[in-house]
């Protein structure tokens, strides 16, 4: 459904379509609809993108638009990362490279207090990297540790920005109609000063969500297994072809 078909059925339902109470229900659902955005790893949440590290580099910006999106409008806005979640750091001229995973500052000053010293003897790849505040421009930033002893690349796997919903267009994210809608009907209720009706609705987008969570992490990330049937005990009762449960 795209945000116009979205606040169009709320409205409706509560028989308040007026001009000003349609355009007050988009920016509910739209503000809703950047919480959920924001509450998970949803995979249509997630984008990669490439940059170039030279050597010695002990901060770097993501300034280059994803080369990988699931984009949350129809009109393919030009999107930034949001904050990287995972690295893989490639020296040039080859073809794989070390992961990078994120820590923490302390860590990092616990394991080896000259990590941190940008000297040649003590680069190479990294293999970890810690999140800094993004720049002016609002690109992510981030320092590689160690410090990079040549020249590569890093793909960045990272979380979306969060873009708004235009009239004709519809939210990306598995499942997400019929929270936005319980969240939405539950906004124009308390917009009305009717609470108790409202908790109601939040309970059930809540409950919405949560059936999102599962349809994201029991069906599309699950990994199928076949657990085969063991006894209870080391005696095992019946013929060599008898694979069913004891007499």
């Amino acid at each position: 459904m795209t945000l116009t078909e979205l606040a169009d059925f709320v409205t409706t339902k509560l028989s308040d379509t007026d001009t000003d109470s349609v355009t007050v229900c988009k920016s509910f659902i739209n503000r809703r609809y950047q919480m959920i955005w924001d509450t998970g790893l949803w995979t249509e949440s997630m984008g990669v993108a490439t940059q170039e590290v030279a050597a010695g580099a002990t901060d770097i910006s993501l300034s280059d638009a994803p080369s990988i999106t699931f984009y949350q409008s129809s009109s393919t806005p030009t999107t930034k990362v949001d904050f990287p979640v995972a690295l893989k750091f490639i020296e040039d001229g080859k073809t794989d490279g070390l992961n990078m995973l994120n820590d923490s500052w302390m860590t990092f000053f616990q394991i080896d207090p000259n990590a941190w010293e940008d000297v040649t003897s003590r680069r190479a790849n990294p293999t970890n990297f810690i999140n800094l505040p993004k720049d002016s421009s609002g690109n992510c930033r981030l320092k590689p540790v160690p410090v990079p002893k040549t020249a590569g690349n890093v793909f960045v796997l990272g979380k979306l920005n969060w873009v708004e919903l235009a009239d004709t267009d519809t939210p990306a994210l598995n499942g997400v109609d019929n929270a936005l809608l319980a969240f939405a009907e539950g906004d124009m209720l308390e917009r009305a000063r009717q609470y108790s009706k409202a908790q109601i609705k939040y309970q059930e987008a809540a409950s919405q969500v949560q059936i999102m969570k599962d349809l994201e992490n029991g069906q599309r990330q699950s990994i199928s297994r076949i657990i085969p049937y063991t006894y209870d005990d080391y005696n095992f009762h019946g013929t060599v072809s008898d694979f069913g449960p004891k007499a």
